[in-house]
């Protein structure tokens, strides 16, 4: 190679190393975006929950949640929270909670102003008598809807308002077992969490 090749490669470099280091980042967020999409974690191994207060400690509740499905592939547990005195609340619930939460824990205050059919399942009498025949459940337009939360069972986990809050199985989760769109019956996490926590 020449003198005048080398100096012209080493001018090209000078005046574009920046486009190297462009590249290779857009390269690397290329790779993990089909990376993740490739991968994506199937539904029925995640669990999301849309909090109406504060959580406290969402590691353990994490951990326990991990524990207790461990037969079921729980590998993800998500939490969405938003105090109810906030202004950004009823975007969450019907944004974040709505779209992608499997159980929604709603305060009665707020339930009692929300078109719930829409989002909830339906509490047939064949899902009360096989999972709830023993809680207290919500209703509204004679429709069953909620399961009343035993606030006892969540307390080191998350703080909640002072009034009963309800358990809402989202209508749109895989984690429903057969009452689900893919009615696999032993994908039915968000059900049974709703049995241990209801009352």
């Amino acid at each position: 190679m020449t003198s005048l090749k080398k100096q012209r490669i080493k001018t090209v470099i000078k005046y574009t190393w920046p486009l190297y280091i462009i590249s290779a980042v857009i390269a690397a967020i290329l790779l993990n975006f089909i990376f993740g999409i490739v991968h994506k974690l199937p539904a029925y191994k995640q669990l999301t929950l849309f909090i109406s207060g504060d959580i406290t400690d969402s590691k353990k509740l994490e951990s326990d949640l991990k524990d207790k499905f461990q037969n079921k592939e729980l590998q993800s547990v998500t939490t969405i929270s938003a105090r109810v005195t906030d202004g950004q609340y009823n975007t969450k619930l019907t944004v974040a909670g709505y779209s992608s939460a499997d159980i929604l824990i709603i305060p009665i205050s707020r339930l009692e102003n929300l078109d719930i059919a829409g989002v909830g399942l339906d509490l047939t009498d064949e899902v009360i008598a096989s999972h709830y025949s023993s809680n207290t459940i919500y209703k509204q337009d004679e429709m069953g809807y909620g399961i009343k939360l035993n606030k006892e069972m969540v307390k080191e986990y998350m703080a909640l308002p002072e009034e009963d809050c309800y358990i809402i199985l989202n209508g749109a989760s895989e984690n429903l077992g057969q009452y689900s769109k893919s009615q696999i019956k032993e994908h039915d996490m968000a059900l049974l969490l709703a049995q241990d926590w209801g009352m």
